[in-house]
């Protein structure tokens, strides 16, 4: 979003919330979410901050997730094992051996998240 408001980082600072500021849909902040549920107040869909009571909106959750909500978010279609070992040959630059054994293990048009992780980085790192 440019360059960093000190001012602002401060005031973000305050809440506690300054992880949110390099959160997106990639990362996932365990400890993070974990302070939103514990402070999640059900009766008042609201979250109780040191700085006081936060309510907060779907246009909140647009900023700061970059996930639209309006309409749909996705619109998945299924695919066959052949057209996913397909895919993971094409863009993953892989032998075709190895995506038929990892669909394999899964029993049907799915790879693990560590292994799909493991070769987005080898293939980053080359």
């Amino acid at each position: 979003m440019g360059m960093p408001v000190p001012a602002i980082e401060d005031m973000v600072a305050g809440t506690r919330l300054s992880p949110l500021i390099a959160c997106s849909i990639n990362i996932g902040d365990r400890g993070l979410i974990s302070s939103f549920v514990e402070r999640w107040y059900r009766e008042t869909s609201s979250f109780h901050l040191l700085v006081g009571e936060v309510s907060i909106m779907l246009d909140d959750v647009a900023s700061l997730s970059h996930l639209s909500t309006v309409g749909t978010f996705h619109d998945f279609q299924p695919l066959c094992t052949d057209e996913a070992m397909l895919l993971l040959v094409e863009l993953l630059m892989v032998s075709a051996e190895v995506p038929m054994a990892k669909t394999g293990q899964c029993g049907g048009p799915y790879v693990r998240l560590q292994w799909l992780r493991d070769v987005y980085q080898r293939r980053c790192q080359t």
